[in-house]
């Protein structure tokens, strides 16, 4: 939510004709245009900006701290703030709780050292000194990040050796080692989490948050993240660097599978593409009686919002699915595939968001200073808005192609073609969880078995294309 912070003063009311009715409207005219619609007003009147003890900017700021508010916006700095100490203090606050503030008519931007030098102008030269010994430090940090020397908390599996460097711990190393085994395998982080509080006989406490942390942090390849930065062979890693990459690719495609816990075992969860969308199928389990009496379980893939479009509507059985894996890997001509090198030269679509991005903060400084009406503004704005947003998603969701690495694919296909039909189903999943990225395919028609029952037959299922990782 949006909290619109608004203060007047009877002096500033009638020297500066900022009323609260004008400034409101300004600001709905500003969000409107930025194409928010979850805001709500704090209004103070008739307070001085000398101290922040104002009642309604501090149940904002309460609300702040509550999480309800993610961004303050003003109409100027000067509506909400006018002492060095207690501006400090509030922009303090909100870095702390992840609240973003904005003015309307100022091109503030509190990320920044300099944004903030901006902010503090009005006599904030110390706090600017503080900026800079800050900035004086962080460099003499980094540097010695980048000799190798540690910064921080020390991570599980290693201990600090001679100069300050990471050296790994032999039992802490297996561990981590069965950690990474383990998620490779399938297993969730909830599980492993689990399974390491029940083992582990250190006094560390292992959550699910600590499995995803330790897993994230690039020192298990002998790297050094620092200030989001990574230095690269700063001390002697546990895995290789190739091996870290694709454990990053894994936890990206789990999470945006949202993949949980379940009891039964499903093959092919967040592994399917739609070929209609893209998007990975769903998986629904049934339940089934033989004749005997006795009952079986298996499960179907589909994608619900195709199927409400009318656009891919099949739900596909799962046995389906692992037959055509077969006759795909049984086909893969191992001795055709050849080595790529990717260049990973960034897509076009990068400098066009931020052109567009530049246009539109533009636009916003040309509304602040008057030069443009708020009807002017909203149409400006209106005209960028859905290629901002589409080529946004776009450079959020970017991600580098890797190499093909020939040999590893050689050995998965051998793997399966000798050893995958002899797997329990539970063994399976692992498999393809551990090798296998994501599956496309195809429906081919077929004839009818029976065409005195059914003009159509029962669609084969081939498989076009896998993406290992």
């Amino acid at each position: 939510m949006i909290g619109i912070y608004i203060r007047v003063s009877t002096v500033t009311q009638a020297k500066d004709g900022y009323s609260l009715s004008a400034q409101k409207e300004r600001l709905e005219s500003f969000c409107k245009a930025q194409g928010w619609s979850d805001y709500k007003f704090y209004i103070e009147e008739g307070i001085s900006a000398k101290s922040d003890k104002r009642p309604v900017y501090q149940k904002m700021m309460e609300h702040v701290k509550q999480g309800k508010i993610k961004t303050v916006l003003v109409y100027k700095l000067d509506r909400i703030m006018r002492s060095i100490g207690d501006l400090d203090r509030m922009i303090r606050t909100l870095e702390e709780y992840d609240c973003a503030f904005k003015s309307a008519t100022e091109p503030f931007d509190t990320k920044s050292a300099t944004g903030k030098l901006f902010i503090y102008m009005v006599g904030a030269f110390a706090q600017w000194e503080i900026e800079l010994s800050s900035e004086r430090i962080q460099m003499a940090l980094e540097e010695k990040v980048s000799k190798g020397q540690r910064v921080g908390n020390i991570p599980y599996p290693f201990d600090l050796g001679e100069n300050e460097k990471l050296i790994p711990n032999e039992k802490r190393t297996r561990r981590t080692l069965e950690i990474i085994d383990k998620y490779e395998s399938g297993m969730s982080t909830g599980k492993i989490a689990e399974y390491m509080q029940n083992t582990e006989t250190t006094d560390k406490n292992w959550r699910p948050n600590t499995i995803m942390r330790l897993l994230k942090n690039p020192a298990l390849c002998g790297d050094t993240r620092w200030n989001d930065k990574v230095y690269k062979n700063t001390h002697k890693g546990i895995i290789s660097r190739e091996r870290f990459n694709k454990i990053q690719i894994m936890l990206k495609d789990r999470a945006d599978n949202r993949l949980k816990n379940v009891k039964s075992t499903y093959l092919f969860r967040g592994i399917i593409a739609c070929p209609s969308c893209g998007n990975k199928l769903n998986v629904n389990r049934y339940i089934r009686k033989r004749a005997d009496g006795s009952v079986y379980q298996s499960a179907t893939y589909g994608c619900p919002p195709c199927s409400k479009k009318r656009q891919f509507n099949k739900d596909i059985g799962e046995k389906r699915f692992l037959n055509a894996l077969y006759e795909y890997m049984k086909n893969v001509e191992v001795e055709e595939i050849k080595d790529v090198e990717v260049k990973n030269d960034k897509p076009n679509y990068i400098d066009r968001y931020k052109k567009i991005e530049r246009i539109r903060e533009r636009y916003q400084r040309a509304w602040a200073n008057e030069l443009m009406s708020d009807e002017e503004f909203k149409k400006r704005m209106d005209e960028t808005a859905t290629e901002y947003e589409v080529l946004k998603r776009k450079v959020e969701n970017y991600e580098e192609e890797k190499p093909i690495n020939v040999k590893e694919i050689k050995n998965v296909v051998t793997m399966f073609n000798n050893n995958f039909k002899m797997l329990t189903t539970h063994e399976k999943q692992k498999f393809i969880s551990t090798f296998i990225r994501e599956i496309k395919f195809e429906l081919i028609p077929q004839k009818p078995n029976r065409p005195d029952r059914s003009k159509r037959g029962k669609e084969l299922v081939v498989i076009t294309d896998i993406k290992f990782y």
